[in-house]
Order: structure tokens, then sequence, then C-alpha cells
């Protein structure tokens, strides 16, 4: 009975591809950068490979999933993208017992758009890579690391041989078209060997987490096969630190730790902070917003991603939200100055009363009886019968309260506001009178700056 290697693997992490090695067996013509794109492509896509034929990569995402340094090179992804769109992809496969060989290429489609990079899979490659029935563990981590594409395809091709122990033997023909070594000049074993062997296995042996050593099996003088032994690097745990995730900091996120509780992948929601940190939290802010109202049918989840990829515009109002808007802050600004202009005239009237008051207080007997004199020629006339002159006082209440009643009037005119006797007396009534005063002040000392 087969077995069932696929129910027995690790769970993968966020930098590690499952990778079809059917396929891997058979792009041996890719160039190093290539075979490096192919990985982070797959990698990007894995956990929708079954629901979504198109794919989206952030560019600066990707270039750093390369290992690019450098500002990036749009020309060169674009050539990767059109070799992968032209690159034949084989697979010999036994069904019912029978050899089943079929090709197709690598991306059916890419593009390059506004920072991001789309590409899609045809359907029938994107099942054999998301559930293949024997797999290899790639680490995108540890792929950054190498600098030569040999290397890289012989490491592809021997990982999965590590729990065994060995590669079994391969035909030099064999091991040629794995690696995609077909030029003529390693028709002769030496340069094989040199270029394709020697050099590759002293690349991986010094950076990946396998170790390989070479043997080889001669028909007569001529070496006709050749096999690894594959073991784990004993270096591995100093290779560790260089292989650490890219995105530690970046899943301790608020945003990234947000976009998750709702659901959303982990490596969507790495992409989406990637491409624009700023609208991927405000997305969140908006969708939780509306899911406290009850506003929002179906997932949150859901919701997200649509807002997302349609680039819908989130906590932006319309122009003619924002008139709105503004008018209403106008109004109600409006009215608040007109609400604290009624207090200040207020708090004056009762300054100004209070003036007059004390000023009354201080009138002398002569200069009270001169003005008795001067209310009784005027609004006073007939209405001083009460008076007595020698204490200037009048008897009857009603001809008392008129004569003061002028009098206030007499002196309301020449009784200005002075701004620091008056807030003196504000905080001798109390704090709330003095703030009502000062918040008016402020008001009216920046119209004046505006109008000035």
């Amino acid at each position: 009975m087969k077995k069932n290697i696929v129910s027995r693997s690790p769970k993968l992490t966020s930098e590690q591809l499952k990778k079809n090695v059917a396929a891997i067996h058979t792009n041996g013509d890719l160039s190093l950068l290539e075979r490096k794109m192919v990985n982070v492509l797959l990698l990007n896509a894995y956990d929708e490979l079954l629901s979504r034929r198109t794919h989206t990569l952030p560019v600066n995402h990707l270039c750093a999933m390369l290992g690019w340094d450098e500002s990036f090179n749009i020309a060169l992804l674009k050539r990767v993208l059109r070799n992968l769109a032209v690159t034949p992809i084989e697979f010999n496969i036994l069904e019912n017992g029978k050899e089943v060989w079929r090709v197709m290429s690598m991306i059916s489609f890419g593009e390059i758009k506004n920072g991001i990079c789309t590409y899609r899979y045809d359907e029938y490659l994107a099942e054999r890579f998301y559930d293949p029935e024997i797999y290899a563990m790639i680490n995108i981590g540890v792929q950054r690391r190498f600098e030569g594409g040999y290397a890289l395809t012989l490491y592809e091709n021997c990982l999965r041989y590590k729990t065994v122990g060995s590669t079994g033997w391969w035909d030099i023909e064999r091991f040629r078209k794995l690696v995609g070594a077909a030029a003529s000049i390693y028709d002769e074993f030496k340069y094989l060997k040199r270029d394709v062997i020697t050099k590759p296995i002293n690349e991986i042996n010094r950076v990946s987490d396998i170790w390989l050593v070479p043997e080889y099996k001669k028909v007569g003088r001529k070496v006709n096969y050749l096999r690894f032994i594959v073991t784990e690097n004993p270096q591995k745990t100093l290779l560790q630190p260089d292989l650490k995730d890219d995105h530690a900091v970046l899943r301790e996120s608020d945003t990234f730790k947000r976009l998750r509780e709702h659901g959303i992948g982990e490596r969507l929601a790495i992409a989406w902070i990637l491409q624009d940190k700023e609208r991927a939290q405000a997305v969140v802010d908006y969708v939780e917003e509306k899911d406290r109202k009850k506003q929002v049918k179906g997932t949150t989840a859901g919701y997200i991603r649509k807002l997302i990829e349609e680039k819908a515009e989130v906590g932006i109002k319309t122009a003619y939200e924002a008139k709105k808007e503004n008018a209403s802050k106008e109004d109600i600004e409006k009215a608040r100055r007109n609400k604290l202009a009624a207090r200040r005239a207020e708090l004056e009237a009762e300054y100004r009363k209070q003036m007059i008051t004390d000023r009354i207080k201080r009138l002398t007997q002569e200069e009270r009886r001169i003005l008795v004199e001067r209310y009784s020629v005027v609004e006073g006339e007939g209405k001083t019968k009460s008076y007595n002159p020698k204490t200037t006082e009048f008897q009857d209440t009603i001809e008392r309260i008129a004569f003061m009643a002028w009098l206030r009037s007499q002196f309301l005119p020449e009784t200005h506001i002075n701004t620091k006797e008056f807030a003196q007396w504000l905080k001798e009534k109390g704090s709330e009178l003095k703030e009502s005063v000062e918040c008016i002040s402020s008001v009216q000392s920046r119209q004046n700056s505006e109008i000035a």
C-alpha cells in the first residue's frame, strides 16, 4: 500500500515551502534568480492555491524575499516573469500503474503594476503544487543565501533525501538534466565535476541546512553514475541566526495581530502591511467600527479583503460630506461664539453696575445735592417732595428708586471697563466667571488676528 507521506509532514512555517519533487526534477534549466522567483511566488500563493487563480505580491516584498539589497530592478523582474511564462514544466506521474507525462508553463500570467506583482498558475499545476504526494521542504531564508544556480538546483534535488541519507544512484545524463547542465562543455566529466558538482557542493555545505558528500561509480574507466550522501549540516546551529524570520518584528505589530484576529492569512496580512501599513490599519479601524454598528454583512475578513483589494476609500469623506460637515461646524462655532459674546455682555453689564454702585457710594453730600437739583429740573420735576437737603436722602421709597435709576444713567456713559480691574473683579467673584471671560477673550483675539 502506498504510504501517504503528506499526512506526516511538519507544519509549514512562514518561510518554508512544500514543493512537488516531480516539478523540482524537471525545471533544471532555470537560472538562479528564476528558480528563487519560482519558490517565492509559490510560497506567497500557497495558502490559496486551490481557492484563487490569481495571486499578488508587493514588489518590495518580492525583492526582499529574493534577497535584493539594492534598489528594485523592475526591468529584470519583468524579464524573469517573461521567462517563467514560457518555461515548460514537466511531470512524470504514475496513474493506474502507467506513466503519464504532462507539460505546462511555470506561470500562465504575469504583471507588474503600481508596485504590485500579479501572477497565475494553471489549475492542474496549482493542485500539484498544493498537495504533492512527495515533497521537499525548501526554506526561503536558506534560498536567499545561494549565489550559484547549480548549487540551489542541486540543493532542491537533494533536500528530500535527508531523511533516508542518500539520493540513490543517478546516471550522469539524468543528473545533467536535473540540474540543467546542458552545455557541451559538460560532456567531459572533469568540467562537469568542477562546475556542477564540486563548486555547488561546497556552497551547499557552507550556506544550507544539509551536508552533501558525492560518490561515483564507473563502468570501465568512465564515470557513469553518481549519488549524494545527504545528512544534516553540523553547522546548522551556526547558520540559524542568519536565517531568522525577516518579518518577526512585523508580526508583533498591532495591525498584523488585528488582521489575524479577523481571520486574514498570515502571508496576506504581511503583504498588505508591506504594501501600505497606514491603509491596512485604516481599513481595520473602519471595518471594526462598522461591525460595532452591526453594519457588516458576512464576515469581517471578507469585508476587509474587499476594501483593500478594491482600493476603496475608507475614512475619507466625499466632497459633499466634507462640505456639509464644514457647514455644520461653522454653524456650531458661530452659535458658540454668539453664546460666549452674550455671556461676556452679561458679565460686563454686571461689572458696570457694580462700578456705578461703588461710584454712587463715594459721592459727597455736596455732589449729591448738585445731582438732585439737576434731577429736579429735568426728569425729576415734581418728584423730589420727600427729599431732605440736609441728609440728601429721599424719604419716599418710590421717589428714591426713581432718582437712583436716573443717577445710574448719568454715570453709565462714562463708565469704561479696565481689563485688569475687570479680571480682578472676576477673580473675586469666582473661577467660573473668570474662565468664561478668558474663553471669550481667546475667541476674540483669534478673530482679531484673522481680520488683521
